[in-house]
């Protein structure tokens, strides 16, 4: 019997968890280190949606600021008339039927080249509508769509210098442009 230590303790840990497959998409992601905090929190359903932050009794309402429904993290990048309108711009039309924002990453519009890729895409995108919506919820500011997609344009462009240079980062350049309306 080997001896017990820390590292053998931790070992026996890690190979016990269960695997996340979608941890990958989130973490191995051109998007900034907030940008994937805020993809694992969404991953994770802790978003701080009105309905999550209503149930732990730290605000009044769970009510929607711009259309007055039930406003959990679903609503938010999925459901909202905000959002579907950002979707019907960019022509994903079903993305307002998904079950669920992790189905984001099997869109057909997305380019098959790189997970990274379609990663980043899907990721800028979920970013900038909780920016939008943020700015909504604390500001009063309501952001057009044009504008959201305008702001996750810039972040792809920003982004493309955090991928390898193994990744060819012309697919995603031809998304980012096809985002500026």
């Amino acid at each position: 019997m080997l001896p017990f230590t820390a590292s053998s303790f931790y070992a026996s840990r890690m190979d016990s968890r269960p695997i996340d497959v979608f941890a990958e998409a989130i973490w191995h992601n051109a998007a900034t280190p907030r940008c994937k905090h805020f993809l694992w929190l969404t991953h994770h359903d802790r978003l701080p949606s009105t309905a999550l932050l209503h149930r732990r009794s730290i605000i009044d309402s769970s009510a929607c600021a711009y259309c007055g429904s039930y406003e959990d993290q679903h609503h938010i990048l999925l459901q909202c008339p905000r959002t579907r309108r950002l979707w019907r711009l960019i022509g994903w039309d079903c993305a307002p039927h998904l079950t669920s924002f992790r189905d984001l990453w099997l869109m057909p519009q997305l380019p098959d080249s790189n997970a990274r890729i379609r990663s980043a895409i899907v990721t800028s995108l979920l970013w900038n509508i909780w920016k939008c919506r943020n700015n909504l919820q604390f500001n009063g500011v309501l952001t057009p769509p044009q504008m959201v997609l305008r702001a996750a344009s810039e972040d792809l462009k920003m982004w493309r210098h955090r991928l390898p240079h193994s990744v060819c980062p012309d697919s995603l350049m031809r998304i980012a442009d096809s985002f500026v309306i």
